[in-house]
């Protein structure tokens, strides 16, 4: 057999083939007087056999031990695999998501999915930098936790949207959005009560979804972020906010 003809039989590139022999993976047959190297079923055989470990999600370092007896497949090993191949199988299952979110029109590309259908329907409305912000809050968020976590603040974020609280989390997202130099200390306490008194219990429930280990860093990092993407004035508003729930608890 040729390397065209190998390559073919065992589903691999001519590249991947070459590979294997500069690696000392596959062995490399002698060239033949006409310069073409022949390869034989043994050749194909450990072609398949280094196949198949791949596809199970061994590396290819791995992969010659296993080929010449030198190491056999321990329980640490397969655990180990195993872990692999469920984390490969999380991503996949988060890109899905993501993807259906897309195609449904239910998400962006910049967007967590387990929050694209809530924080779309809050961003009605909303000033460019405030979607924006949102956005990348998702962001972080959805990198920073694990599954679990995700699950809570998604389901926070459905309340958060739902028809009763909806309306009003726009409406105080649109004064949010329109204090500026203008504002002064009685238009910024006056908010920062409505959003105590309309929001307060969900505020504080998102604090607690928040508190504890890297949750605590995520916390942290969502709060810089909003102190970097606010005016003056959006800033006293949420420093006012955090003194009252403080003073509430």
């Amino acid at each position: 057999m040729r390397s065209k003809e190998i390559a073919g039989l065992a589903r691999v590139s001519i590249r991947t083939l070459r590979h294997y022999h500069q690696i000392g993976l596959l062995p490399e047959p002698p060239r033949q007087n006409n310069g073409y190297r022949i390869y034989s079923v043994p050749h194909l055989i450990r072609l398949l056999r280094i196949g198949q470990l791949t596809a199970l999600g061994f590396s290819l370092s791995q992969i010659p031990a296993f080929l010449d007896g030198r190491a056999e497949m321990s329980g640490d090993s397969l655990d180990a695999l195993l872990e692999g191949l469920t984390r490969q199988i999380e991503l996949l299952e988060r890109q899905r998501r993501a993807v259906t979110a897309l195609r449904d029109g239910k998400g962006h590309p910049d967007m967590a999915p387990e929050f694209a259908a809530s924080l779309m329907a809050l961003e009605v409305g909303r000033e460019p930098k405030a979607v924006r912000a949102g956005r990348e809050q998702s962001v972080l968020l959805s990198h920073l936790l694990n599954e679990e976590q995700h699950a809570e603040l998604a389901r926070l974020y459905d309340e958060l949207a739902d028809i009763e609280h909806g309306v009003t989390a726009r409406e105080l997202g649109d004064r949010f959005d329109a204090l500026g130099p203008g504002s002064d200390d009685v238009e910024i306490s006056a908010l920062a009560e409505d959003y105590i008194a309309h929001l307060g219990s969900w505020m504080r429930d998102f604090d607690n979804a928040l508190s504890g280990g890297r949750r605590h860093q995520a916390a942290t990092l969502l709060w810089l972020h909003a102190l970097e993407n606010t005016n003056n004035q959006q800033k006293r508003l949420l420093v006012e906010i955090n003194s009252g729930l403080a003073s509430e608890r």
